[in-house]
């Protein structure tokens, strides 16, 4: 059985809501590696707090962000290159509200809940941490995210 990882649900939420569906727009697949570094993001912020978290858990964390772009969003400013302004508004929601995200799922509730969770858990499904293979997967695309440095071709290589 093929499990869905929630990058894939929440892509295919965006392209639903933010990108027009007819004709086929090629720009979504453009912009795909940018929207799943944007999407993994938190993970990444996630695994350097030491925060675990459930897939449905994060994939409700991602929609909640995409809900206040939609209800919030300007689409004037995000029109031009929507995975910036995305993954600009997953980084300022971070830096608003992570304490108080940080305080929840440190909470001695949120820890009986998981432990619960994985007691009751039906066989073939679990309530595993997806912090660490999407951060993983966040890394990779940092990786061929980053720009190359251009060298000055007006200055002469001595060597």
């Amino acid at each position: 059985m093929h499990k869905t990882l929630p990058t894939e649900k929440v892509l295919a939420q965006i392209q639903a809501r933010f990108y027009p569906p007819s004709p086929p727009d090629k720009s979504f697949y453009a912009d795909r590696r940018m929207l799943l570094y944007a999407i993994t993001w938190p993970a990444d912020w996630l695994e350097k707090h030491g925060l675990p978290i459930t897939s449905q858990a994060y994939e409700n964390l991602l929609r909640q962000r995409l809900d206040d772009i939609a209800k919030h969003g300007d689409p004037k400013r995000y029109r031009a290159y929507f995975p910036r302004y995305l993954l600009k508004a997953i980084q300022d929601w971070f830096a608003h509200h992570g304490e108080d995200l940080y305080e929840e799922l440190k909470h001695i509730r949120n820890q009986l809940c998981d432990l619960e969770a994985l007691l009751c858990a039906h066989p073939g499904e679990s309530a595993e941490n997806i912090v660490p293979p999407i951060a993983a997967a966040h890394a990779v695309l940092a990786i061929g995210c980053r720009r190359k440095k251009r060298t000055d071709t007006r200055q002469l290589n001595l060597l």
